[in-house]
């Protein structure tokens, strides 16, 4: 099913649906958030190629509104899911010992934080395990450091692909990395041979992986995405992270023409 309806393919058509957004209160510097907001959805419904939207502060900047004038939607849930989503990408070292021993992961968020002898660069990330994998307990608790090794602003292209193997249609993402963003993590890598690496999108740890060999520039986000989910996210880390959540206050239609 397509996200956007033809008529947001004609030029300037007349606004149809709106939907305000807010910004989270407690983000430091709500105004400059709410500039870069809207920055980052314009960007991100240009990278879908939508025409004849609007994005705008509703209101004063510091008030964390924002509001999208468009002419119609095909998927309206779907649009709001894609609007909202963070889009929040880090590669993180998944503290662990090196492979060929496994991934060092924990029952309980409680259990993995009970191992941290320090706050100031670690943090506990929940790792939902492939639903085929063995065993009752799908979801687990890794420790990871901080700040990541490179995070979703250093994204240059990321497009959807069917995953290699899959039987069920399963897509995953294909990410590439700045310039300078693939040198650090050339370096990181490098140097961590046999480490664990893991892909974190929004605070979940969705792959985890070793380092077989130095890597430049390219990475995988797997995780049982369809087509869709898959097109949508990578047209999300194309146009970067959103600078804080947001929530939807209202939406409606309006049939006349602005």
């Amino acid at each position: 099913m397509p996200l956007l309806a033809c008529g947001l393919l004609r030029a300037r058509a007349s606004y149809k649906w709106y939907v305000v957004l807010e910004v989270d209160p407690a983000i430091a510097n709500r105004e400059a958030a709410t500039l870069e907001t809207v920055e980052v959805l314009n960007t991100r419904l240009n990278h879908l190629g939508v025409i004849g939207f609007r994005v705008s502060v509703a209101g004063a900047s510091k008030e964390g509104r924002i509001r999208i004038d468009l002419p119609e939607v095909a998927d309206r849930e779907r649009f709001k899911n894609f609007i909202t989503a963070r889009g929040s990408l880090q590669l993180v070292h998944v503290v662990s010992g090196p492979s060929p021993s496994p991934v060092q992961t924990y029952n309980s968020e409680d259990e993995a934080k009970s191992t941290i002898k320090t706050a100031q660069d670690r943090k506990v990330l929940p790792y939902a395990l492939d639903p085929l994998a063995s065993g009752g307990n799908k979801l687990r608790f890794v420790v990871v450091e901080f700040p990541p090794i490179v995070d979703g602003r250093d994204v240059r292209t990321a497009s959807a692909v069917p995953s290699y193997g899959s039987t069920k249609g399963d897509y995953q993402i294909v990410f590439t990395l700045k310039p300078a963003a693939a040198d650090k993590f050339g370096a990181w890598t490098a140097s961590n041979i046999n480490q664990y690496i893991g892909v974190v999108l929004n605070d979940e740890v969705k792959s985890i992986a070793y380092i077989k060999s130095q890597i430049f520039d390219t990475g995988e986000i797997t995780g049982n995405f369809t087509k869709a989910s898959a097109e949508d996210l990578a047209h999300i880390l194309m146009s970067g992270p959103l600078p804080a959540a947001v929530k939807i206050l209202e939406e409606s239609r309006s049939d006349a023409a602005e």
